[in-house]
């Protein structure tokens, strides 16, 4: 055989290897030590401290992430950011309560320590992790794009509950965004057609390490009140790096968790727009994250007095139900749902006053209606947090068996992902 004819034979084999492995689905190895996986398939490893009951943890944080992969690869995404983004998105269908990414960062900037976070953010764990790796090779006439990633969770006492390790791999092509992963907003952050497929790894990885934690089935009415988000006006997209260094506008700075700042920022926007009922409402949320209820209350009525908005309704509700004026809060949220017949946060939190004062059947119909409103916009976090709140209620009125049943049904056709549903695309991407 010609030295041509066994270098062909090998281009071919090599390329079957890359098509082969970058269409499998990966293999889930419980260890009791990881390894730097050589095998072709694709593996996530992971393990889990005999200690670990889901159903102990109520409230999950996301907390730092190191980058350890190659500073040159990829330098105009903020790594960090999107793969935090990532897991906030794909950590809501494991039915855990969570902290919103910006509140967290708030805490983590007065707060060193693992302890003294989880006890600013009233949270029992906390998901630490590394990326190990994010860069973009090729081989031959293609091109690999690899994502790797470590994550800990670890509870108060800095014990490690739970530890998965994966390198998602792109190769001859690449998976395709979860429904998850497109809401997350990691799409649109996306600049240009080179860094698409860094992207849709990043959903991957995160996507398939995940898988691995497992999930509670202790939602209760008190924890979903207690963690319930603050109103916004649509899902947040992520912040590209470049926005973050030169932009210091109110949004930029409330989503980096520094509320004070923002709203000294608006103050003196004020000044000179004194109607800017949009300002005034995002000054209304930063009040709430430092927990000047009164304050945010009298905020979103002045942003109501200019214009009538279900979203600044729904900060008015959420406002009056910290204060324990929960009459103000339903009428607040009743409002609202005059105003929009599909606004999902309205009706769930409506659900969650109605539920604690024991008004199961009503407070059902406002879960099944959270549900199904959220879906229409993608919004899984919440859906899932309906769901959770019928199954709760299942238990003590059967008729809403039917509702939970019909509304989880909805939630996997609208969300269900499978990894060898997808087609294989060949790209053309150097990265950076």
């Amino acid at each position: 055989m010609t030295f041509k004819r066994v270098s062909y034979n090998l281009i071919n084999t090599i390329l079957f290897c890359f098509l082969l492995s970058s269409c499998q689905t990966p293999k889930y190895s419980k260890v009791n030590n990881f390894s730097q996986s050589q095998n072709i398939l694709p593996e996530v490893q992971y393990s889990l401290s005999e200690n670990f009951n889901p159903n102990n943890i109520n409230c999950i944080a996301i907390g730092k992430i190191k980058d350890n992969s190659d500073a040159s690869e990829y330098k105009s995404l903020d790594k960090i950011t999107l793969i935090r983004h990532a897991i906030y998105g794909h950590l809501s269908p494991k039915n855990y309560q969570d902290i919103e990414l910006h509140k967290v960062a708030f805490v983590m900037k007065s707060s060193n320590t693992n302890q003294l976070i989880l006890k600013n953010l009233d949270c029992d764990a906390l998901i630490e992790g590394t990326i190990t790796e994010f860069k973009n090779d090729f081989y031959l006439a293609y091109s690999s794009t690899n994502v790797g990633l470590t994550l800990f969770l670890k509870d108060k006492n800095n014990q490690i509950l739970w530890k998965a390790s994966h390198t998602a791999t792109s190769r001859a092509g690449s998976v395709p965004f979860s429904p998850i992963g497109l809401a997350t907003g990691l799409f649109t952050a996306s600049s240009n057609t080179k860094e698409e497929v860094a992207f849709q790894m990043i959903d991957t990885v995160v996507r398939r390490v995940l898988k691995t934690l497992p999930e509670t089935t202790s939602v209760l009415n008190n924890n979903q009140l207690k963690y319930a988000i603050i109103p916004k006006t649509k899902i947040i997209e992520v912040p590209s790096k470049q926005v973050v260094k030169k932009q210091k506008t109110p949004s930029v700075l409330f989503a980096s968790g520094e509320y004070g700042q923002a709203i000294n920022l608006i103050n003196s926007y004020l000044k000179s727009s004194r109607d800017n009922h949009k300002l005034i409402f995002l000054k209304g949320r930063s009040q709430l994250m430092l927990n000047e209820y009164e304050n945010a209350a009298s905020t979103f009525l002045d942003a109501i007095a200019i214009k009538i908005d279900d979203n600044y309704l729904n900060g008015l509700g959420y406002a009056y139900t910290k204060l324990n004026q929960l009459d103000k809060a339903l009428a607040s949220y009743d409002k609202a749902i005059l105003i929009n017949n599909k606004n999902s946060y309205a009706y769930f939190n409506s659900g969650l006053l109605l539920e604690n004062q024991g008004i199961i059947k009503k407070a059902a119909d406002y879960f099944y209606s959270a549900g199904t409103s959220s879906l229409l916009v993608k919004d899984f976090k919440m859906a899932n947090n309906a769901y959770n709140a019928l199954q709760r209620l299942s238990n003590l009125e059967s008729y809403v068996i039917k509702k939970s049943k019909r509304l989880k049904e909805l939630i996997e056709e609208f969300s269900e992902f499978d990894d060898n549903n997808f087609k294989i695309v060949k790209v053309n991407t150097k990265g950076n």
